[in-house]
This record gives structure tokens, sequence and C-alpha cells, in this order.
């Protein structure tokens, strides 16, 4: 693994790496217990029932800002939180870079490392508050709801800075300050619930999500079903949870949003703010439902 630390490539055998031991202390915190149960055990297991319909997050990235970064004549390629391996599997397929690696923090990607269509692809289970690379790696970086959920906002982006070579693009996505009412108000709600539930299980709160659900659909889900219906296509998508028909369309992202440790938001101009602040050299900042995309130069 030519873009490792040194004192991690003397270790690694294989192409997976793991730099995880939940019993060193500052794992032990409720924000990282929280963290593993619930994309490392939870939401990122394996046969996780998605909504329907949704493309891969990398497409709509690249919709927005098109693949010539993705064409570029460079070798090295890091995604940050690859989850279930929905983004990455579309990347090895779509895209030739010669170094492609993966982190994230669920034990779940050591069974992804094991595929056979990810057999060239090299994995590391890490903090991305805590990357194994050396500085200046990687070409380009992708990475997708991760760092609004970290302890360190900041430090999540000066981390992926840092491995990122001079030039260099990265692309995340993450949540928005909302402006519109509807979203508004299920913000509001999401920040109750997360006090309410935040000294539950992993497995109370999915039970308590999946009773909510229908409360969901009912205030928020179905109204959009009946605007798009009805040929509103740009309103329906205003509303949480739009998507949803049933609560298993749902439930993954009721409990991802409702277990999350943490869930910070900006508005653009915050996070312009940020981004300057780290002195990115370039940064064009898209508004979409949900969240802000996000388009950077080293």
């Amino acid at each position: 693994m030519t873009f490792l630390l040194k004192k991690y490539q003397e270790q690694n055998k294989s192409n997976y790496l793991d730099l995880i031991e939940p019993n060193q202390d500052e794992f032990k915190e409720r924000h990282y217990q929280k963290t593993f149960d619930l994309w490392g055990k939870g939401n990122n297991a394996k046969n996780k029932l998605k909504f329907d319909g949704n493309d891969t997050h990398i497409e709509k990235i690249i919709e927005t800002f098109g693949k010539e970064d993705f064409m570029i004549n460079g070798d090295s390629y890091l995604e940050i939180g690859c989850g279930e391996g929905i983004d990455l599997n579309y990347f090895t397929k779509n895209f030739n870079f010669k170094n492609i690696y993966t982190v994230d923090i669920g034990a779940n990607i050591k069974d992804l490392s094991k595929r056979e269509d990810f057999k060239n692809v090299h994995f590391s289970r890490c903090d991305c508050l805590n990357l194994p690379f050396e500085n200046d790696s990687f070409d380009l970086i992708y990475s997708y709801g991760v760092f609004h959920h970290t302890k360190d906002f900041d430090k999540a982006l000066s981390e992926a800075k840092r491995v990122l070579k001079e030039n260099g693009v990265m692309f995340f996505y993450t949540y928005k300050k909302q402006k519109n009412l509807i979203k508004r108000m299920g913000v509001f709600i999401e920040n109750i619930l997360l006090k309410v539930f935040s000294n539950l299980s992993y497995n109370k709160t999915k039970i308590l999500c999946y009773l909510l659900s229908p409360i969901v659909l009912i205030l928020f889900s179905y109204p959009a079903q009946l605007f798009k219906f009805a040929g509103f296509k740009k309103i329906y998508k205003k509303f949480p949870f739009w998507w949803g028909v049933s609560p298993k369309n749902i439930i993954y992202d009721l409990t991802d949003r409702l277990y999350a440790p943490i869930n910070i938001r900006y508005d653009t101009n915050e996070l312009k703010k940020e981004l300057e602040k780290l002195n990115f050299s370039k940064a064009a900042l898209v508004d979409v439902n949900d969240g802000i995309f996000c388009r950077i130069v080293k």
C-alpha cells in the first residue's frame, strides 16, 4: 500500500488494515460507541434494505459537477467513508485509477475487502480525523455524508487536505441549515429526538424509529408523493423523506438521523468561511435539497 505511513506499511500484509481498537480510551467515548453501532454493525450491515429509486451518491456529484475530474490522468483516489461500498462499486466499474483506497470507521468494511470485485482496492478501518496516509498522496478524494457526523468538522477537512496532492480535487456532501419551513420543522423535531434518544442503544432506537415511521410518512412522505403525482416536481423534494412509501423505505435513513452522535449543519456562507479558513485554493458549493455539494481544490 504505497501511500500508507511507514509505521503502517510494515504491519500490513493484505488489502485490509484495521487501525481501530475499541478498547482504547479514545474510542470508549459515547460518540464513538454510537458511531460503531450505527455504521459499523447497524446501518451499513450487509443486506440492508435500501429505499427504491435512488441513484448512487457519486452519480449525483458527477451530475452536478461533471465527470472531468474523475477522468484525469492522475493515479490515486481515496474515498472517505465507503459504507456498504455502493459508491465504491460504481467508481471501480466506471473509472480507471491505478491506486484506489478507501477508509471507514465501521467494522463491516473488512467483509468488503474480501469481495472479488474489490480485490484491487486498499481498505483501512480508521477514524477520518486521523488518516493513515502520507502527505500529498491523492489526486482525487470523495466523501459523502461523513464530515457532518464527526466530532471536529474542521479537523476532518484538514486531514483530507493534508493527504490531497497540490491542485488535487475533493468532492464532499454535508448537511445544511434548512431554509424552507417544512424541512426546518423536520430538523427541529430531529434535534429534539436526538436528545431524547441520546442514551438509548441502537436496537432500541431502531424499534422506536419503526414506531415513528408511520407518523413521518403521514407528515412528510405521503404529502410529498401527492405533490409529485400532481406534477409539482420542484416542490415534493422539499419535504423530508420525500422518497418514502413504506417504513422499509425510510427506516435506515431515519435511524441514521436519530442515532447519529452529531449532525453538524452549515449554510453555504458559513461553509465557505470554513473552507477559506483552511486555505483551499478554490471552492464551488451547490445548494441541493438536503445539503450542500462541494468541489474544492487544494
